[in-house]
């Protein structure tokens, strides 16, 4: 493959010399005549980096290297009456192919045949239109046949053809007419009907589990995507480290039941999870999870934080797929506590939630907390309170990766009622609504554009709105927000003034990110940050800006991101620049 554009031939082009000269090639020093520049340049792809011959011996072999690629990709295009003369010199030494492509030879309409049992009307139809990409007319390209068989197999097999299979191909190249017949060939057994899932080895999962991750009804046919969204469903407890699946044989009835053969994961992970910024300090996570921990794939995991602005512990149980396929159920308590400029926050939890899983297109998500927190260093008169809070989350993501997204949207939308007692009793309800785009271009879409927008409300549904506890409201600045400033900085300075409980009742914020993929693991990236928490709308628009730049490292499974931001108001930020250290990209 080549590295870089062909010079020689353009600045060839531009001085003047005809277009049927010979031409030798920055990454090849074969010279090539009797071809198109189209067919040279698609030739030239094939060939490997040579040196230029010094010796005739040396001009020989690389000719004859070169003619049998180059004849290997005119007959795969359909030029079967091409010729590759190789050619070398000694005076000077030089390496030439003479090319004679001929013809261009053309499909003629494919033919199909069943060996033994022949499907229905309706599959065989299926199969024929598969044959598309090999349509009467079309060049002769071996890659279509290739693609039409396989398109065809796979329209019997999605019909419910599990068994389904392609004989041996008959090609005939007609010389004479210039015209190529095809004749593909499938036998395809009968019709699978999908019975109950069992696992191999029998021991590893509740039998009532494996049940609750079949997918189809007891004799529907089968699909290939049946048995894949089966194995995916599977493997994203990560109680599995492999897993494939076989159709058993028929039972009297004609059904089949899916075997499921498996290797257990080891029962206890370890992860340790490190980052750092300067507006944040060094943050360390730490957890440890028993896996399959009660027969059905479920998880418990202890959780431990030690930053220098949060500290707290939880223990979590997370039951896959116990609220539906896709959906995790998920108990857990917490205790935490949080030393922000605002306040400072020391507290307990309960919760249970049913979680979407991140490979769904369209994700619901909902649950219930119940939280216990005291309040010190702040303004206001909220010292205590007790807050049962319930929310739903619907998100639509296409982005396929949400550690390094290339190309799609997301778009999040949260609504959270609450009802708080302790030193103010109040209810009210708080919602944010997020929205995401990433778009790839440039050669092997080595620059992504990315964008986010994010805005957020609050409001009383019974009491005073300002004795909403400090945690529950809006702030701007830090890693995940506007980069640059403190950690929670952001929000309406004139609260502390008046003696007001910190915090917006609003939130605008965005930010603009190009990332350049460059040789290797390594990429650079610059962003524009902005946002705002608020207490009224028309304050929104006034946001403080930060901006940046940074290296991304690509560990395989995700970038690991070094950023550096500069505030861009001095009046909300105490810092020059702020640096951030952590996996995964910023949004």
């Amino acid at each position: 493959m080549r590295l870089f554009p062909v010079l020689p031939a353009a600045l060839a082009a531009a001085i003047g010399f005809a277009a049927e000269a010979p031409s030798a090639w920055a990454d090849s020093p074969v010279i090539m005549e009797g071809a198109d520049e189209e067919t040279r340049e698609a030739i030239l792809d094939l060939l490997p980096d040579r040196e230029t011959p010094t010796s005739l011996f040396e001009a020989e072999r690389i000719a004859e290297e070169a003619a049998s690629r180059a004849l290997a990709w005119l007959r795969s295009e359909g030029y079967y009456a091409a010729t590759v003369t190789p050619e070398a010199t000694e005076e000077p030494v030089a390496a030439r192919l003479v090319i004679a492509p001929g013809p261009r030879f053309r499909f003629e309409a494919p033919q199909i045949t069943f060996t033994g049992a022949a499907p229905d009307q309706a599959s065989a139809d299926a199969a024929r239109s598969a044959l598309e990409p090999v349509r009467a007319g079309d060049a002769a390209r071996s890659e279509a046949v290739l693609l039409a068989e396989s398109s065809a197999l796979a329209a019997l097999q999605n019909a419910g053809y599990a068994d389904a299979s392609a004989g041996e191909r008959r090609v005939v190249v007609d010389h004479a007419t210039s015209r190529v017949t095809t004749d593909f060939r499938f036998t395809t057994g009968s019709i699978a009907r999908l019975g109950a899932v069992r696992a191999e080895p029998a021991d590893v999962f509740r039998p009532g589990f494996m049940s609750d991750l079949q997918n189809w009804d007891d004799g529907e046919a089968y699909t290939p995507e049946a048995l894949q969204r089966l194995r995916r469903d599977l493997s994203s407890t990560g109680a599995v480290s492999r897993v494939t699946t076989r159709l058993d044989a028929p039972n009297a009835e004609g059904v089949r039941d899916v075997i499921v053969e498996l290797e257990p994961a080891k029962r206890n992970a370890y992860e340790l999870g490190i980052g750092y910024s300067t507006t944040e300090g060094v943050g360390v996570q730490a957890a440890w999870t028993r896996r399959n921990f009660t027969g059905r794939a479920d998880a418990l995991t202890v959780d431990a934080t030690l930053a220098e602005l949060t500290q707290g512990v939880s223990v979590e149980l997370a039951r896959p797929h116990a609220a539906g396929l896709g959906h995790t159920m998920t108990f857990g308590a917490s205790a935490e506590r949080e030393a922000l400029d605002a306040y400072t926050r020391q507290g307990v939890a309960l919760y249970g939630s049913v979680d979407a899983s991140a490979r769904l297109r369209l994700g619901l998500s909902y649950g219930l907390q119940l939280a216990a927190d005291q309040y010190d260093d702040l303004q206001g008169s909220i010292r205590d309170a007790v807050v049962l809070s319930g929310f739903a989350n619907i998100r639509n993501d296409s982005t396929g990766y949400t550690l390094d997204p290339h190309d799609g949207s997301l778009v999040e939308m949260r609504i959270e009622p609450s009802v708080s007692t302790g030193d103010e009793t109040l209810g009210f309800l708080r919602g944010t609504a997020e929205g995401r785009i990433y778009e790839s271009f440039g050669r092997e879409d080595s620059v992504t554009l990315a964008a986010r927008i994010k805005a957020g409300w609050l409001e009383a549904v019974s009491g005073d709105v300002n004795d909403v506890p400090p945690d529950r409201r809006f702030y701007a600045g830090g890693g995940g927000s506007v980069r640059g400033y403190e950690y929670n900085s952001i929000y309406p300075a004139e609260r502390d003034l008046l003696g007001l409980t910190p915090g917006g009742q609003g939130l605008l914020e965005g930010s603009v990110e190009v990332r350049w993929r460059l040789t290797g693991r390594w990429g650079v990236a610059a962003f524009v940050d902005g946002g705002t928490a608020f207490d009224d709308w028309g304050e929104a628009t006034d946001l403080s800006y930060g901006a940046g730049f940074g290296v991304r490292y690509d560990l395989g499974f995700a970038p690991l991101r070094a950023d550096i931001a500069f505030p861009l108001d001095a009046d909300e930020s105490s810092a020059d620049f702020a640096l951030y250290i952590s996996l995964g990209q910023a949004f």
